[in-house]
Parts: structure tokens; C-alpha cells; sequence
């Protein structure tokens, strides 16, 4: 009455069924993809890449980096805030509007500028809101400098 069944066992022509599923995956940083070994492994990938597709210009993360530098110059942190972050700023903007930038050290400037702002953004109230444009900025230009948007600490 309370013994156990034995197993059910998959029929011989029929393999077990699996299935594997992910939703609303953000595709900024890369791709996902599972499987699993046996039976027949059949995988579809799809998403929007958005911007690693389309690409980005140097002219596009100059524009980008000038609402920065607007938005900096606009918030209400102090001049010696604003002026620390603008020195990082400013040359990021300039070597990304060289012909050929070195995208490398557009990098390390801007990562000090996002580094500068959680810094803020964790003190004051002016850094909050000015963090949540620099985060989607700084998620716009990493892929063009050949990132992972957690390099700046997203």
C-alpha cells in the first residue's frame, strides 16, 4: 500500500524530453547559450544586440561625452567635484576626436571618471542622478572601446 513504485522507465524510441529556456536576458555584455550532452541537442539563439551590431562612431562618443561633460557642469556638485571629474573628462573626449583615438586610454580616463562619480553617487545627492546618466552613457561607449559595460562598475 505505502511501497515505493518502481521507476517509470522512458520508452526505448522515445527520448526524454528537456527543454531549457532563458527570458529578457540583456544582451549588452555577450550572448548566452545552453545545452545539454545526449539525446538530440538542438540549440536556437536569437536577441537584439543593439549596439554591438550597429556599431558606434567616434563622432557619436564625442556627442555622448560632451552631454557628460553638459550634465556635470550642470549638476549641483561642487566646483572642486565637478572640476576632478571634468579633468579625467576632458581627455577622454579629446582622444576620442582624434582620427584614429586610442580607445584604450579613452578607457582608462572615463573608467576614472566612473569610478570618481559611484564615489559620488554614494556621498552625495547631486551624484545620484548625475550616476544615472554617466551609467547610461557609459553603457553606450563601452562595446566601442571594446569593453564589457562592468568595466566602468555598473
Amino acid at each position: 500500500m505505502f511501497g515505493k513504485k518502481p521507476p517509470s522507465e522512458p520508452s526505448k524510441s522515445q527520448p526524454p524530453n528537456q527543454s531549457q529556456s532563458l527570458s529578457n536576458v540583456s544582451l549588452t555584455g555577450g550572448m548566452v547559450q545552453l545545452g545539454q550532452a545526449g539525446g538530440n541537442l538542438q540549440q536556437n539563439q536569437s536577441g537584439a544586440l543593439q549596439t554591438e551590431q550597429q556599431g558606434i562612431t567616434a563622432t557619436e562618443v564625442v556627442t555622448l561625452l560632451e552631454q557628460l561633460e553638459a550634465a556635470i557642469k550642470g549638476s549641483a556638485l561642487s566646483s572642486a567635484q565637478q572640476e576632478e571629474l571634468l579633468d579625467y573628462l576632458r581627455p577622454a573626449k579629446r582622444e576620442a576626436s582624434k582620427e584614429t583615438p586610442q580607445k584604450e586610454l579613452v578607457g582608462q580616463n572615463l573608467k576614472q571618471v566612473s569610478e570618481t562619480m559611484k564615489t559620488l553617487k554614494d556621498t552625495t545627492e547631486a551624484g545620484k542622478s548625475l550616476w544615472q546618466t554617466g551609467a547610461e552613457i557609459f553603457k553606450t561607449v563601452a562595446p566601442w572601446i571594446g569593453v564589457a559595460a562592468a568595466f566602468f562598475e555598473l
